[in-house]
């Protein structure tokens, strides 16, 4: 079993350095983030990567980042647009705010005004589009596909880049491996575009191969959406959850479901039960995505009291306190 001292050793300014260096006070706060044991677990064995610790509270940071910084050493970029009604639009205005990057975002009517308040406040571009099917002309992404290509614009494409999975293959997954390598037996995260978890667990499973080890991979879906669905090959199911950034309606070129090994589904009121209970009970504010994994990661430890779970929390709870508490 870890020790408190083995996890206290690979916090921040011992774990493998970035592969995007910078002399950025704020940028290089983006990534080395911590991983503690849950608090709500006595023996140690479920432990949480604290991607809440990023600047805007979310791993969102390290895709912006990553991608963005790749696409400079490639060519020229003089502007930035994504497409986010999440994490990834404040990630994606942080990061083009601290490179000097002009920065457009386009969002869906009913996006959450603390959402919109991280791009703006880092002076991006919103435009707020009709909340319509993604067919649609006048759909978000529609429209930043069409903002870039009428402005030259790069667009970033959370949805699409393999730069996405890619920077948690470079980044996230060595700091997993490097903090709990040693003893994990599990994997565990949301998913939503899945780049975080498959990006990882790609380089988790290729270090465990190397050494004669096995981690099994565990993604987390919505139950009503189409994630398992497409990983399992079942039928798709209308897609329909209230949770923020978990699931999709169907499978997205930056799952790399090779490197998972299963899907479990969380119903929403079950998501939303296990963030209150992180945040009321055990004082750990999580959102509701990384709170359906927290639970997962639960169901394992007690199915297999011996199993070390690493679960990733992909965003803090300060987010959502307007859906998780009412205020």
């Amino acid at each position: 079993m870890p020790t408190d001292a083995t996890l206290r050793s690979t916090q921040r300014g011992t774990l493998p350095p970035s592969p995007f260096p910078t002399e950025d006070p704020i940028l290089g706060q983006i990534g080395g983030t911590p991983m503690l044991s849950y608090p709500g677990v006595d023996d140690g064995r479920l432990l949480c990567k604290m991607e809440s610790a990023n600047p805007t509270r979310s791993m969102k940071d390290r895709i912006a980042m990553g991608i963005l910084t790749d696409a400079l050493q490639e060519g020229d970029v003089d502007r930035v647009v994504e497409a986010s009604s999440g994490n990834t639009a404040g990630a994606v205005a942080l990061v083009s705010n601290r490179l000097g990057l002009p920065c457009t975002l386009t969002c869906p009517e009913g996006t959450s005004p603390h959402k919109i308040g991280y791009m703006k406040a880092f002076g991006a571009e919103v435009c707020t589009c009709p909340d319509v099917d993604s067919d649609h002309p006048e759909h978000y992404r529609a429209v930043a596909q069409r903002i870039a290509e009428d402005t030259g614009a790069f667009l970033v494409d959370q949805y699409h880049n393999q730069g996405n999975p890619g920077v948690h293959y470079r980044w996230t997954g060595p700091e997993i491996w490097a903090q709990a390598g040693a003893e994990m037996t599990h994997l565990v995260s949301a998913m939503g575009t899945g780049g975080l978890l498959s990006g990882s667990a790609r380089f988790v499973q290729e270090k465990a191969e190397e050494v004669g080890r096995e981690v099994t991979v565990v993604g987390v879906d919505a139950k009503d959406s189409n994630i398992s669905t497409s990983f399992y090959g079942a039928d798709p199911v209308p897609y329909d959850t209230s949770v923020e950034g978990l699931g999709k309606g169907g499978e997205l070129p930056t799952m790399w479901f090779d490197y998972v090994d299963e899907m479990r589904d969380v119903p929403d009121g079950e998501a939303f039960r296990q963030a209150r209970d992180a945040a009321q009970n055990h004082g750990f504010p999580i959102g509701p995505s990384a709170a359906a994994a927290l639970s997962v990661a639960r169901d394992i430890h007690a199915a297999q009291p011996d199993a070390t779970i690493v679960m990733i929390v992909c965003d803090g709870g300060e987010q959502y306190f307007d859906t998780l508490f009412d205020v």
